[in-house]
């Protein structure tokens, strides 16, 4: 091998030099680039889930936080305080699945739970669940759309029970309470009276405030008797409306 052919062959293996391997003006470019880009993308996510929940805060807040929920739960606390109260609320259930919640209440030791027939018409699993933490499966044992009211059943036993008062128990200005699951609540009670205009064979009128998820509350009056169902509030003039206990035993299912 002659002395061109060996400086040919350096030449050809000659290692590069450190320079090489550093970023040049354009690579430093891109990436401060890519470095802004990402940062960018991360505002927009964090905007957007700030967004988010900004709106879903907005939603909640007036059902948590309104002054009519603030005065009912004032009002109920109050209330709570009574020992009769106390006994009444033990019978008082939430009817719920994932999406949707109601009242409703149990009426034996057995298992016999009333509520409205829609809280539960489009409800899957219904789930029945006591103030005690017990919960159950509940099962549609008759359904009535034209009045509004449901009977469920659960498999249970020594269960809480509230008692029906019988047929022409109440008067106009009678005094009752009303204990639901209104809003984003639980176990709320609230009282008032009968209006004048309620019928025995059409509807309860009743001042107490009423609000949505009261759908299927007891309407109980002085003696600890249940006297209504509570169904829907009247747009009109914010009247409580509820299903007069003559109708609801009328349809009680032979197993009461």
């Amino acid at each position: 091998m002659n002395h061109y052919d060996t400086d040919k062959n350096e030449e050809q293996f000659e290692e590069p030099s450190l320079e090489d391997f550093l970023p040049n003006e354009e690579d430093k470019w891109l990436l401060e680039k890519q470095k802004r880009r990402t940062t960018i993308v991360k505002r927009i996510i964090t905007i957007c889930v700030a967004i988010t929940l900004l709106v879903s805060l907005l939603q909640i807040w007036p059902q948590v936080f309104n002054l009519s929920s603030i005065n009912f739960l004032h009002k109920s606390a109050e209330l709570s305080k009574l020992e009769e109260i106390q006994k009444y609320k033990e019978a008082v259930v939430t009817v719920s699945d994932q999406t949707s919640k109601g009242t409703g209440f149990s009426i034996t030791n057995n298992g016999l739970i009333i509520t409205n027939h829609h809280v539960v018409e489009n409800m899957f699993p219904i789930t029945v669940t006591f103030p005690n933490g017990e919960i159950f499966r509940a099962t549609t044992l008759q359904s009535y759309p034209n009045l509004d009211l449901a009977f469920l059943h659960i498999e249970g036993e020594n269960l809480p029970a509230l008692s029906l008062s019988e047929s022409d128990s109440w008067n106009v200005s009678d005094e009752i309470y009303v204990i639901g699951n209104p809003l984003l609540h639980n176990q709320i009670v609230m009282d008032g009276e009968i209006l004048e205009g309620s019928d025995k064979n059409k509807v309860l009128l009743l001042s107490a405030p009423i609000y949505k998820g009261n759908s299927g509350s007891p309407v109980i009056n002085a003696d600890g008797n249940v006297i209504g169902v509570v169904y829907a509030l009247s747009t009109k003039d914010q009247t409580g409306l509820a299903i007069p206990i003559e109708k609801v035993l009328e349809h009680l299912p032979d197993e009461y």
